[in-house]
């Protein structure tokens, strides 16, 4: 299809979903107050098609302004959203009935009883929330690709988002400040909002202790609140000014995040240490939890692996993997590095409805922005070398960090998650023992050979992952983890192409990459809401 039909085609797409989402919304409005227990799902189901409205709606009035790529992705993603649409009507219809017939829902609970009418009620229930869950589905496909729209240089977008910065939508205000944030972070100018990102002296920090197995700590404000805090260290090689900008800059950007679309905790801000030494931290980054989980002990991915629970439900283990996806997501459309992804570095906040926990990734200690210089500089933990694809380990790495290593890394830790075992062991107070009985690796730890025995322990994951987990979470599932592992590897089969990783704007391979990965169809098969407000 020439790019001129191919665009006609699309934005009718948008239109198209517009006009269906519409006559959804009616339908939901038509039953609001059909029954009681009906009620709040319909509310969410409602509040879901808003959302999504308002981002469908920006696309739509800004879809000449995209790049065809971007419009080809776009015209994919509603696609899936229009059949989606359609078969929520369809479901609304069938055990609701059509908007018209209402009369005729409620002779039909009348005539059933009480006790008939409570089952009625209660499969009506679980058809709606499969509706919510068909909705999140999507949005979690979609949120990767809009989250790129802080990243795109045209004139006409960034206007419009700069005047959208205090809309009612916070899709449309997050991707509003984050360009902002990211347009601060382009210049080496103090900016006007990044006084408010250092934290003065009269910021007071109390009761701070690690979290078990974790890189990070917890904490208390001088009001009491509860927050997770990051230490960043000044490396060698790297100036305090340089230092000092980069935090900054990561710290506006976190700022900005909203924890339900990106599984990151937003930053609210960064205390400087007055004399650090070498045992101190030169910068503290400052994380809000959220409101309802405020009261939770934060847990590390280690400790619970550690923990050896085998009980944990299989919906909330991939939802802990598909919310580490989109983190690295969201991280790498902002063109930042974590560096450091491992089980010690996220953290689970528990709530009521929740057995494992709300995942959020932390431990920015070694990030970098992906265009700016970092340092070759290594060690020989083996501990955490087996996070690190071959090229990363060693005290001189080969190459320098990118963003298809951090991929690697969420490979090893989706590995984990799957098997639900911990690579890791540690001794009672806390110290590195070894690693897993279960993974032959101690000879080639030792091993005088680093480089080979690197490739040897790679070879080992990928074959574990093959073996192991289709039994254990299945195909797909699988072929996601395999793919992160090889994802470096000439002969990878998830793209093959190299074009599909970049557009122009300069977003790189790991934003595609990751994006496709979370794409992949291992969603919860339950709604769960995890209580972010």
């Amino acid at each position: 299809m020439d790019p001129a039909s191919l665009g006609f085609a699309s934005a009718s797409m948008v239109e198209l979903c517009i006009k269906t989402g519409k006559q959804f919304y009616i339908h939901c409005k038509t039953y609001r107050n059909a029954e009681t227990e009906l009620r709040q799902v319909i509310l969410e189901i409602e509040g879901y098609w808003l959302r999504i409205e308002d981002q469908v709606i920006f696309l739509r009035d800004h879809w000449d302004s995209l790049s065809e790529r971007y419009q080809v992705h776009q015209d994919q993603v509603l696609q899936e959203l229009q059949s989606t649409l359609q078969t929520a009507i369809y479901a609304l219809d069938n055990v609701l009935g059509k908007p018209e017939d209402i009369s005729q829902w409620e002779k039909l609970l009348a005539k059933k009883g009480e006790a008939k009418r409570v089952k009625y009620v209660l499969y009506t229930k679980n058809k709606l929330e499969r509706i919510i869950t068909q909705l999140d589905r999507w949005l979690r496909q979609f949120d990767p690709s809009w989250f790129l729209l802080s990243r795109m240089s045209n004139m006409i977008i960034g206007r419009d988002f700069e005047s959208g910065r205090d809309s009612d939508s916070s899709a449309i205000s997050t991707v509003a400040k984050l360009r902002e944030a990211h347009e601060e972070s382009q210049t080496t100018l103090v900016p006007s909002s990044s006084s408010s990102i250092f934290l003065g002296k009269d910021y007071g920090l109390k009761d701070i202790e690690v979290i078990p197995l974790a890189h990070s700590s917890m904490g208390l404000t001088n009001e009491g609140r509860r927050i997770i805090i990051d230490h960043y260290f000044l490396r060698n090689a790297v100036d305090v000014g340089t230092a000092r900008k980069d935090v900054r800059d990561l710290a506006s950007i976190l700022s900005k995040v909203d924890p339900a679309f990106s599984s990151l905790l937003p930053c609210e801000g960064v205390v400087k240490a007055e004399s650090p030494s070498a045992s101190e931290p030169h910068f503290r980054m400052i994380f809000t939890i959220p409101p309802k989980m405020s009261h939770a002990i934060p847990r590390s991915l280690r400790y619970l692996l550690l923990e050896n629970k085998k009980n944990y439900e299989l919906n909330e283990r991939i939802n802990l993997a598909v919310s580490l996806a989109r983190s690295v997501v969201f991280l790498h459309a902002s063109r930042i590095v974590h560096k450091n992804i491992t089980p010690e570095n996220i953290v689970l906040l528990h709530t009521e409805n929740e057995a494992l926990g709300t995942p959020f990734l932390v431990g920015f200690e070694r990030f970098r922005f992906d265009e700016r210089r970092t340092n070759m500089t290594g060690d020989d933990n083996w501990e955490k070398n087996i996070y690190r694809h071959p090229q990363r380990q060693g005290l001189q790495p080969e190459e320098v960090y990118s963003m298809r290593h951090d991929i690697y890394s969420v490979g090893v830790c989706l590995l984990e998650i799957g098997l639900w075992t911990s690579f890791v062991h540690y001794t009672e107070d806390l110290q590195v023992a070894g690693p897993d009985s279960e993974l032959p690796i101690d000879s080639l730890v030792a091993a005088k050979n680093k480089r080979k025995a690197a490739a040897d322990i790679k070879a080992i994951l990928v074959k574990k992952a093959l073996t192991h987990l289709p039994q254990l979470m299945g195909k797909i599932y699988t072929d996601v983890v395999v793919s992160c592992l090889t994802c470096i590897d000439r002969d990878s089969q998830f793209f093959k192409d190299a074009g599909d990783f970049e557009d122009d704007d300069g977003i790189i391979v790991g934003v595609r990459y990751i994006e496709k990965v979370n794409k992949a169809p291992w969603a919860p098969l339950s709604y769960q809401n995890p209580g972010y407000a």
